[in-house]
């Protein structure tokens, strides 16, 4: 329900509410108190707050008039307000009684409540007719009369004065009688408003001073811009016709932009302008469309969209100046209140690209430690990158962040250094070494990975932005790739915080510098299905965008923008970094100025227009430089040669003196105020754009840069504490500016055995974090420092340069540029021992290129030079005596003595055990088991004779296999691969660490559960990633799925954790590991019943996996495997299909596949277990099979009762059965069911249960055999198996 009242009537009240209100602040304060001023101003602000609500509804009720304007119709006493009192019976009751002196309670109720405003025009007769002329003129006296009664609303009810002056038609006026002959009152006028005096009005005000005017309107507490609103409605006649008001519209535009925005043009401040400065502050201007597609990604990322495993990425693209960063950072600062994490990392062409990513880290993780507040989120983040990440990984993410030490301290102490690789033997271990260039990218993806999984959660979610794309390098394009498109591959599928689904990531780049590889990991993010790609283009800002800007920062209406806008857009195409250089240049040159006596920007627009913008905005910035002090732009000359940012404590570095010090700040602070500069916090500095950055860079010759990087360089050195043990971020500094300055011709001579040795450091810092694209470019400047191999004094230093840079290269994939170092490397190197870490290099690029042929007589060939002569032509008698005797000279030693006792410190025998080993990694897969077994023994008689060392681990463990493998000795081989563990462990030789553990997983099976060993395996592959073991981690991978597959797990997840492993061995190019999982695939998806129309549609999408291999089906990898010797393999294949055709109960088929399998055996496996399990359930009507098979079975069962049991108990069932002892096979059949309930072997008891359901079905008992046939097929689909439950559904329908 309303109620209405006259405007008049309202006015009244709200006029009567303010003047109490300030009596009471009278009463409480007196008349002298300061306090009553500020509450006077308080009260005055509400009376306009309210008043300039109703001007926009009194604008809007004539906009939505249904008649024709009238200008003598617009008065204050045609207008109504409505009231709402809707559900308000008291105000109901008020406005029904209304009284002339209401409470302030009521005053107070009835300003407050209304809805809207209604034009009551009066009823008058003019037939006149309006020419367009006529009709101009009259919207104009609308407008003016509209702007008498705003007057009024805001004055008080007072009537503008120059209308209101009596007596105006005095002679000095200069009128004559003529003016005087219409002075009849007109219908609907208001009262003594004639004709006459409204032309004698409209000249006293063309006559009248608008200050005089506008300070009329300030005494009523009217603001500035609401008083040049209603002037220029008055006082229409010769204004700016590009400013002029031409509608009723335009005015409700003009209010709701005030009421809009009150604290930029509603509230007056005296300081706004006055310093004589533009400030266009952190709003985005325009960019609606743009920010919804990105506000509409950031929204995906918050509803929690998890299992899509969909990520979000943000491309940005723009010109440069377009206004990026701005964009990214401003959308990120609103959305901070609901929880966001913002971390950016912008690249730069002076910095190392990875380093830029690590420093963005870096100062996250400081500032959330300084934050007290976010102590329990700490805790979060220490707690989930300790359950992800062993003590090793903790050690390498805080070397390559080391904001981070501060997380884990215990476990740093906790953490030795390798003693045994590095101070007793002199040899340096790097596990780069076995770790091809994808190999260790996938370690250091593996860490920002969890690193990122840590930091964010449905609750603090992550904006992680990548700027200015088109500097970051190949490696950096791969991590941004490999964080949206690799997946956690085994843990994400059971770890409910390895989730980065909550993870928003932005890129942003230059559309006109990009380049074929940038372009191409783009591609390659659309085409994913594990991204969903937004594009934000970002051109320049519209009229109505940049007028909005201007008006904003001059903190002036659009209208009175307008014309100004039309310039400066024009000039700048809507760049906004244009436009705010340009709009600076117009106050520098004095054609933008703030007026002090009008308290507004004020310019000469004739000025703006013959005010050329240069042809790029480059130039324009140049003659902004020119223009400085030579000081400030040697300053900025030295700044432009540093990082992002400069701080306190760099400056302190450069700058020793505090004299020099302040000079240098004062000259930054000019810059500052010239708006080249922007200060973070009290001592932080950078360039407001990096356009300004490359300027000041650009503006220097070649030896000016090289001479300020050389005086930065030697600075740092003199004054950085560039001398301690730890190499830290002021070293990097030092090296990058030395280099710097090299590459442009400055150096020092005699210092550049120095400069060598940083570069070095720098480069082995670099390995050891991964990034070797820049530990290369450190290796390759140490190297151009040398001027040529050094002898003498510094031989060492050329010898591990060498080393070093052949290593990165080999990692880089640029083989010739490896071999050019080696070759250098050999030819200088003073001995044999000295050449060793080269050949290391080049046997595993041979391993790498697949010649492992030429690998391994390579490793024969080093190891003759050192005095081991070894044969890889053994026989199973030589193999066996070796075994033999290697285990008498072990019988009585136990694991403690092995640890507590000698160690190897001789460097050419620690050099010996490392090839040997070598020598084992290369022979296994060339299916040489004797050779393998004679190589470990050797390995441990040198251990035992001369000391062990870590390098003695996989010795012993590979004896223990062949024990196992020549005597059946159980307990001894897992004595050694338990012993061997606990070696390196008491060696702290953290990369041997998950190799034994793989190995010692392997053996387990004898006594340990099956399913125990699940989560080790997959610990193990998360170490094995970690230390860039390759090879082992494929090892690791088949195992994991194949131990799955047969200890019951649900296939669906096997199904999903092997799709994984898939993947991630895709991405790591390896076809050797790829062709064992496809194999492995197959036979779940096959076990699971896919829904594929034909055996190719199975096929395509997995075998697409190896591109333009021939090999296309299942068939296909055995005929690869034997057609190539690859006997390992095609042992796998052949298991493969045992597997499938035994629980598809196609016995003969099995049978068939289990003698292939035998004869394919040269070395012991886990699988060799169900092989002779999957044989006796088979074959059991060949008596002395089914024997043997049973045998062996009973045997097992001694050293695990929880694996073997119900295998054993159902091949006796078996057994009973076929001798015709039917109660005796049918009580071992429900042994095997209970003992497979017990022990967790689902899919094996359902076939215990189908066996006993096949012996009753045989002998009568339909009833019987239907229950066990029905509890089958539940345990089947209980397994995943439902192509196994259709099949026995489908067999024992009738």
């Amino acid at each position: 329900m309303t109620t209405s009242i006259s405007l008049h009537q309202w006015l009244s009240f709200l006029t009567l509410l303010e003047r109490r209100k300030n009596e009471a602040c009278r009463e409480q304060n007196g008349d002298t108190n300061n306090n009553f001023v500020k509450k006077k101003e308080a009260v005055q602000l509400e009376y306009i707050e309210t008043a300039v609500s109703v001007a926009l509804l009194l604008v809007q009720s004539l906009i939505g008039s249904t008649s024709s304007l009238d200008a003598q119709q617009i008065t204050i006493d045609n207008f109504t307000i409505v009231i709402d009192d809707t559900g308000d019976a008291k105000l109901l009751l008020l406005l029904l009684n209304l009284e002339e002196n209401p409470e302030n309670e009521n005053l107070q109720r009835i300003v407050e409540s209304v809805s809207h405003l209604e034009f009551t025009p009066s009823i008058r007769n003019d037939s006149s007719a309006h020419a367009g002329g006529e009709r101009q003129q009259s919207d104009n006296h609308v407008l003016r009369e509209v702007g008498t009664v705003l007057h009024q609303l805001f004055c008080r009810a007072i009537k503008p004065p120059i209308v209101s002056i009596d007596n105006v038609s005095s002679p000095d006026d200069g009128d004559s009688d003529e003016d005087h002959k219409d002075d009849i009152e007109q219908p609907g006028a208001e009262k003594g408003r004639t004709k006459h005096s409204l032309r004698v009005a409209q000249k006293m005000l063309r006559k009248a001073s608008i200050s005089s005017f506008d300070e009329h309107l300030l005494s009523y507490g009217v603001p500035r811009n609401l008083c040049r609103l209603i002037v220029d409605l008055i006082r229409w006649e010769g204004e700016n016709e590009e400013t002029k008001f031409r509608s009723i519209e335009e005015v409700a535009e003009e209010l709701i932009q005030i009421i809009s925005k009150p604290n930029l043009f509603l509230y007056d401040s005296e300081a706004t302008g006055s310093t004589g400065q533009l400030s266009f502050g952190s709003t985005l201007y325009g960019r609606r469309n743009e920010a919804t597609s990105f506000l509409r990604a950031a929204t995906l990322v918050s509803l929690d969209m998890i299992e899509t495993h969909s990520k979000q990425l943000v491309l940005v693209e723009g010109l440069s100046g377009a206004g990026k960063s701005h964009f990214v950072a401003s959308l990120i600062r609103s959305s901070s209140e609901f929880g966001w994490i913002y971390i950016h990392a912008k690249f730069d062409p002076q910095s190392q690209p990875l380093s830029v990513v690590t420093s963005a880290f870096n100062r996250f993780f400081m500032n959330i430690l300084a934050n007290r507040s976010e102590q329990e989120y700490v805790a979060r983040v220490i707690s989930s990158l300790q359950r992800n990440l062993s003590s090793s990984a903790i050690v390498s993410l805080c070397r390559l962040l080391p904001s981070t030490r501060i997380l884990f301290p215990s476990v740093l102490r906790r953490v030795v250094s390798d003693e045994d690789l590095s101070a007793q033997s002199g040899v340096v271990v790097d596990d780069e070494f076995a770790s091809g260039s994808q190999m260790s990218r996938r370690r250091l993806h593996f860490l920002f990975q969890k690193l990122i999984n840590a930091v964010c959660s449905d609750q603090r979610r992550l904006a992680l932005f990548f700027d200015d794309l088109q500097w970051a390098d190949d490696r950096c394009m791969e991590l941004l790739s490999a964080l949206m498109m690799e997946r956690d591959h085994l843990q994400e599928l059971d770890d409910d915080d390895n989730d980065d689904t909550h993870c928003l990531f932005v890129g942003s780049f230059r559309s006109n510098e990009t380049n074929d590889n940038l372009l191409s990991h783009f591609d390659n993010f659309e085409q994913s299905a594990s991204v969903n790609v937004t594009k934000v283009e970002l051109g320049g800002l519209t009229k109505v965008e940049s007028n909005n800007m201007i008006s904003e920062v001059l903190r002036l209406p659009t209208r009175l923008t307008s014309p100004l806008n039309e310039v400066v857009q024009r000039k700048t195409t809507g760049n906004p970094f244009h436009i705010i250089t340009f709009m600076h240049s117009l106050v520098k040159d004095s054609i933008l100025n703030y007026s002090l006596s009008d308290h507004r920007w004020v310019w000469d627009i004739e000025a703006v227009k013959s005010t050329s913008i240069d042809k790029t905005v480059l130039d324009l910035l140049a003659r902004k430089f020119a223009l400085l002090p030579d000081n400030s732009m040697d300053a900025l000359k030295v700044l432009s040669c540093l990082g992002p940012k400069v701080d306190d404590a760099l400056m302190k570095h450069l700058y020793t003196s505090p004299e020099s010090r302040n000079e240098f700040i004062a000259c930054l602070d000019l810059a500052v105020g010239e708006n080249i500069l922007e200060k973070n916090g009290d001592s932080a500095y950078s360039f407001v754009h990096d356009m300004l950055k490359q300027l000041a860079y650009a503006v220097m010759s070649e030896e000016e840069k090289g001479k300020n990087h050389f005086w930065i360089g030697m600075q740092l050195i003199a004054h950085g504490n560039a001398e301690t043990d730890e190499f830290n971020a002021t070293n990097f500094s030092i090296v990058d500016q030395i280099n710097a300055a090299k590459s442009c011709g400055v150096t020092e001579e005699a210092l550049h055995i120095k400069f060598a040795e940083l570069n070095l450091r720098a480069g082995k810092i670099s390995i050891d974090v991964s990034d070797f694209q820049c530990a290369f470019s450190y290796m390759k400047a140490g190297v151009s420092f040398l001027k040529g191999w050094q002898n003498g004094q510094y031989y060492d230093l050329s010898l591990q340069l060498h080393e070093s840079a052949a290593l990165v290269s080999y990692i880089n994939t640029d083989i010739g540029l490896m071999q050019s170092y080696l070759k250098i490397l050999f030819e200088n190197a003073k001995c044999f021992e000295d050449r060793l870490h080269g050949y290391l290099v080049m046997i595993q690029s041979m391993i790498s290129v697949q010649k492992q042929g030429d690998a391994m007589r390579k490793i024969i060939f080093i190891l003759e030079e050192l005095g081991e002569s070894i044969s890889i032509d053994v026989n199973h008698k030589d193999a066996y005596e070796e075994v033999a005797s290697t285990k008498s000279l072990l019988d009585g030693r136990s694991v403690e003595d092995v640890i507590n006792g000698k160690r190897m410190t001789d460097k050419k025998l620690r050099w010996t055990l490392k090839f040997l080993n070598l020598l084992c990694h290369v022979l296994y897969p060339a299916s040489k088991p004797q050779a393998l077994c004679m190589t470990a023994c050797r390995v441990v008689k040198l251990s035992v004779e001369h000391g062990f060392c870590s390098d003695s681990a996989e010795g012993l463990q590979i004896y223990g296999f062949g024990v196992w493998n020549f005597s059946n000795d159980v307990e001894e081989c897992l004595k050694w691969n338990r012993g061997a563990k606990r070696l390196v462990e008491s060696l702290g030789a953290k990369h041997m660490i998950p190799r034994v553990t793989m190995n010692l997983n392997t053996a387990s099976y004898w006594n340990e559960p099956l399913q125990a060993k699940i989560e080790s395996l997959k610990e193990t592959h998360r170490e094995l990633v970690m230390v860039g073991d390759k090879d082992n981690l494929l090892l690791n991978g088949v195992h994991f799925v194949r131990r799955s597959l047969l200890c019951g797990r649900n296939l669906l997840t096997a199904e999903r954790e092997c799709a994984a492993l898939l993947n991630e061995i895709h991405q790591l190019r390896q076809m050797n590991g790829l062709l064992p999982m496809i194999s492995n695939h197959l036979s779940i998806l096959k076990l699971i019943g896919s829904n594929y129309d034909s055996e190719q549609q199975l096929n395509e999408p997995l075998f697409h996996l190896l591109g333009n291999s021939e090999i296309k089906c299942q068939d296909g990898l055995l005929e690869h495997a034997l057609s190539n010797g690859l006997n390992g393999f095609a042992q796998h294949c052949y298991f493969d299909r045992l597997l499938h055709a035994f629980w598809s109960k196609n016995y003969e088929e099995a049978a068939h596949y289990a003698e292939k399998y035998s004869e394919c055996h040269q070395f012991r496996h886990f699988p060799d277990m169900f092989q002779t399990f999957y044989l006796g359930i088979t074959a059991l009507e060949n008596e002395d099979a089914g024997k043997k098979a049973l045998s062996k079975y009973q045997t097992w069962v001694k050293h695990s009762d929880w694996n073997w049991e119900n295998k054993m108990l159902l091949l006796e069932a078996e057994s009973h059965a076929c001798e015709g002892e039917l109660e005796m096979a049918k009580s071992k059949f429900h042994a095997s069911i209970d003992s497979a309930q017990r022990h967790r072997f689902v899919h094996e008891e359902g076939l215990a249960s189908e066996l006993l359901g096949m012996l009753y079905e045989e002998n009568g008992n339909k009833e019987e055999a239907i229950q066990q046939y029905s509890h089958a097929r539940s345990c089947y689909q209980k397994w995943g198996a439902f192509a196994l439950a259709d099949r026995l559904y489908k067999s024992t329908a009738n």
